[in-house]
């Protein structure tokens, strides 16, 4: 600040010694001039204002705030086809999500064996269920994850087997696309689970965060 200062300074003493070797008729030249409006150059004249660009305005605009949504209680009790909202908070992605089990089908025993490998048990019969996920708030959810299901038997008890980390063709984890940030945008997924002897999957169960230890439950 000070150096902008001093050029200032400078600047003006110059002009004012160039000014103090000026005849009294340059100076009368000057005030006439300046009176007149003569010998002013037409590139002195006031810059016109830049027109406003509407399209950067939209650009630097905030993105809106999530909305605010409700959450399904613990232990809700849901039908085939009806939609949960819980929060998401997974890999620095947070805001609400909305699931829907639309439902569950039969899947190839010898491909689920096949891709167990020597981790499968021939008493595991498999099957896939099938939900879609919802952008329920607004929030960014580009590329997240969806939500570990779990299947039931049809009155939503235990199906004696669970299954990990396991994809089959036609029973595929998928993935929110990258731009997946406006409240209602969908996508569709899956889970592979299994039954033991006896049993069969016939819904779901939501069992993460505040819902461990009282999932949301769908049945036929």
């Amino acid at each position: 600040m000070n150096r902008t200062r001093m050029t200032v300074l400078a600047l003006v003493s110059s002009a004012a010694l160039a000014l103090a070797g000026c005849s009294d008729d340059d100076s009368d030249s000057a005030a006439a001039d300046s009176e007149t409006g003569a010998g002013q150059d037409a590139s002195d004249a006031a810059p016109e204002p830049e027109a406003e660009d509407p399209e950067a305005d939209a650009e630097e605009s905030p993105a809106a705030a999530p909305k605010d949504v409700e959450v399904t209680p613990p232990g809700t009790k849901l039908k085939i086809g009806e939609r949960a909202v819980v929060p998401y908070d997974r890999a620095g992605a947070t805001g609400h999500i909305g699931i829907t089990v639309t439902g569950v089908s039969d899947v190839d025993k010898a491909a689920f064996d096949a891709a167990l490998g020597e981790n499968g048990d021939p008493d595991i019969t498999p099957f896939c269920v099938e939900f879609t996920i919802e952008n329920a708030d607004g929030s960014d959810l580009g590329g997240s994850y969806p939500p570990n299901l779990r299947g039931t038997t049809a009155d939503g008890g235990d199906t004696g087997a669970t299954v990990f980390g396991a994809d089959i063709e036609g029973c595929a984890e998928g993935q929110a696309p990258d731009e997946f940030a406006e409240a209602g945008a969908t996508y569709e997924t899956k889970r592979l689970q299994g039954a033991g002897p006896g049993a069969a999957v016939e819904g779901a169960s939501y069992e993460e965060d505040d819902y461990e230890d009282d999932p949301i439950v769908w049945t036929p």
